[in-house]
């Protein structure tokens, strides 16, 4: 079984996170050639929203994240330097934040927080080959027919 791997860090900053999601998809992509571009679109969701909570609530320091794909399982795992456990708020539907765990849990297949010494890992995994061809996503409106 082939197995890819990269580790980014990630500053703490919105655009260190957007950064390193790019990169990191960037990656993946490379990894996935056969894959339907819209297969990867939730993934990529899933890895910016671990990153952003990451920076958003991670503690000084820099974080990082790791993409793995072994077979057809692809795994984001984001590490930090902060031990709180995140948990799913019962935002007001007009917030601009909140809703990051919840997509989370929608899109990827499995999800989790392992804890350390030095911090905690939020990850979440992506069974590829059960992923349908078509996308929840609607297209860019300069591909629709």
């Amino acid at each position: 079984m082939e197995v890819h791997e990269v580790t980014l860090p990630v500053t703490g900053t919105p655009e260190g996170a957007a950064r390193a999601r790019r990169t990191v998809m960037d990656e993946v992509s490379g990894w996935c050639r056969g894959a339907v571009t819209n297969e990867l679109h939730g993934a990529e969701a899933v890895a910016g929203e671990l990153l952003a909570n990451a920076v958003r609530h991670g503690g000084a320091g820099t974080a990082s994240i790791t993409a793995r794909l072994r077979g057809d399982r692809l795994r984001f795992e984001v590490r930090d330097q902060s031990s709180a456990v995140p948990r799913k708020l019962a935002g007001h539907p007009d917030a601009e934040h909140g809703r990051g765990l919840l997509i989370i849990a929608a899109l990827a297949d499995e999800h989790g927080v392992e804890q350390g010494s030095s911090g905690k890992s939020c990850w979440a995994e992506f069974d590829l080959a059960a992923r349908p061809t078509t996308s929840v996503f609607p297209q860019p409106l300069d591909q629709r027919s």
